[in-house]
């Protein structure tokens, strides 16, 4: 155990066993020493960052004489007075704050050190101070003299280690604070208040992960900018469904990297609705990647109108993601096969989605891609020679079909609908323009990411929702490309799964090793050995950052007071 008392000596005498191990402390001071309320002096506070922690009231207690020997090994004549303890708290410690091990331990096996004078074996005198989870204890023996204080986690500044650095693991990880209240409740375990860590977060954690993500942006981009063509992917993900969104946050992903280049967050108000989110966010991102030198080759998103009109009017060159298109499909056909008449087409959907996907990954040229999705309409009409010369027939061999009863006839109704659906217009144009290269199933990977930081049944602030942001690139950067995991006699691993989406058909799908979380420690360390020690410049990055006013700061908001009293003699009358 740590003990704060200056100009004195400890004496530690530590058995070990093969099951266990056990520390045993113990200090003393002279006989005429007396004990102090007065806390001990740390090192000095920096001024720019002030940060009260909740006290409870202070706790006495007496302690009954008990037999317990003390440590037969100590002499009283060896104390050394001339031995001051040094400022430097961290630098004791073998290693840093943040790495060194921490353990939950009951108040009674705490108090249970402290009952027994080590002197005169005697009952003592015990007075305990908590600040959110850390504890100090102040043992005095009146009998003897004999004083100590000893401090359950070592003290920064004026901040308690444990509590800066719980509140660090609960916002690095994506926890919420109030779930880990209530599992601290459920515990009976000792925690700091809400403001408390909203302090810790405003000081110390959200500036070192702006600080972590523009660093680790900053060398990306100039890894990029010294590319002749990128291709990269964009897609927006609002923070709960409808039309009622309070924020977006579009993401640009380098797809041949498979790595989060930019995350850019809208809110509602800044742009006149939720509707025109993604396409300010997408021309924040286009911005931003030209100003650091990146050129596009082309850029891969869905099929949302707004965006379309903007890269054109842009001349970026766009082209879009086969599962969306697919997708739009197919729920069109889904509401055509419950019209009465049209249940033929059911047999069909799996053969249409899976045309679409072909038809994009064997095609080279944009016309090659429209010849063979129109030469599904002939296809299903057991006919196999195609006008266009693009794609003049079907590649699939010659053989009779199990189920005759599959074939559409021209003219009748399933088949009218069918071709009203595949031949549409908007639909051949943008089949035509389906990607080549890449496509942006892994922002769909990513947006599944943000989920973990970002729930949408919780509501964030917007430094708080951008911080977390960041958080889910960097966790998605460090995990993308992680190796399948394989069993120990080399095997690979793979699972089964019945999506949901799929309707009862499983897919099977490949296990990767478990996820690191390198960045966390990265920014504990910055945390600790940085931020914490001077926060001023990190502060100011933050503070530069542009935060739209809040949703209803548009309208006007009454005294208290006169809302109250307009309720109560409303509900009243």
């Amino acid at each position: 155990m740590r003990t704060l008392q200056t100009h004195h000596r400890s004496v530690c005498v530590q058995t070990e066993t093969t099951l266990s191990s056990f520390d045993v402390s113990t200090k003393l001071v002279s006989h005429t020493a007396v004990a102090s309320s007065t806390p001990l002096k740390t090192s000095s506070k920096r001024p720019c960052l002030d940060l009260e922690e909740d006290e409870d009231i202070l706790q006495e207690c007496s302690s009954i004489l008990t037999s317990q020997e003390t440590d037969v090994t100590f002499n009283p004549a060896e104390a050394d007075t001339s031995i001051t303890e040094p400022k430097d708290l961290s630098a004791q410690e073998s290693s840093p704050i943040q790495n060194i091990c921490k353990y939950i331990v009951y108040k009674t096996c705490i108090m249970e050190l402290f009952d027994v004078c080590p002197v005169c074996h005697r009952s003592c005198h015990i007075r305990s101070q908590r600040i959110g989870t850390f504890l100090r204890v102040e043992q005095l023996c009146h009998h003897c003299q004999f004083s100590r204080k000893w401090n359950s986690q070592p003290i920064l500044g004026s901040t308690p280690a444990g509590n800066l650095h719980l509140s660090a693991a609960v916002y690095l990880s994506g926890a919420s604070f109030f779930t880990i209240e209530k599992i601290f409740a459920a515990m009976k375990l000792h925690l700091f208040k809400y403001d408390t860590f909203r302090r810790h977060a405003r000081m110390c954690i959200e500036p070192a992960i702006v600080y972590k993500w523009r660093n680790w942006q900053d060398e990306m981009l100039q890894l990029l900018a010294q590319r002749e063509k990128v291709i990269v992917g964009g897609d927006m993900r609002a923070d709960s469904p409808g039309h009622s969104a309070k924020y977006g946050s579009y993401t640009m992903m380098d797809l041949e990297t498979n790595t989060v280049v930019d995350v850019q967050l809208v809110q509602s108000n800044e742009v006149g609705g939720s509707y025109h989110m993604e396409k300010e966010g997408l021309k924040r991102g286009l911005d931003f990647l030209d100003a650091h030198g990146v050129t596009l080759d082309c850029i891969v998103t869905d099929r949302h109108p707004q965006i379309q009109k903007f890269l054109r009017e842009r001349n970026v060159n766009q082209f879009y993601d086969v599962w969306h298109i697919e997708k739009g499909i197919s729920k069109q056909l889904e509401k055509v096969c419950k019209l009465k008449g049209c249940e033929k087409i059911r047999k069909w959907l799996h053969s249409i989605k899976n045309h679409i996907y072909w038809t994009d990954a064997s095609s080279s040229s944009g016309p090659e891609r429209v010849a063979k999705w129109m030469s599904m309409l002939n296809h299903m009409q057991n006919k196999h020679t195609h006008e266009d010369s693009n794609f003049p027939a079907c590649l699939h061999g010659t053989r009779r079909s199990r189920d005759t009863k599959k074939w559409l006839a021209a003219g009748t109704l399933p088949y009218l609908k069918l071709e009203k659906v595949l031949s549409n217009k908007r639909i051949v144009k943008d089949v035509a323009k389906l990607s080549p290269h890449y496509q942006t199933s892994s922002i769909e990977v990513f947006h599944s990411v943000i989920l973990r930081f970002t729930p949408k049944n919780v509501v964030f602030l917007f430094l708080g929702m951008l911080c977390r942001l960041y958080l889910a690139a960097l966790h998605y950067n460090e995990n993308a490309g992680r190796p399948q995991a394989t069993t120990a006699a080399g095997r690979p691993v793979f699972k089964v799964t019945f999506p949901k989406a799929k309707k009862g058909e499983y897919r099977v799908r490949e296990v990767k090793t478990q996820a690191t979380f390198k960045y966390v420690d990265d920014l504990l360390d910055l945390i600790f050995d940085k931020v914490f020690v001077d926060p001023a410049p990190y502060v100011d990055d933050v503070l530069r950052i542009p935060i739209p006013p809040a949703l209803c700061a548009e309208y006007d908001r009454p005294e208290k007071e006169e809302a109250i009293s307009s309720r109560v003699s409303r509900f009243n009358q």
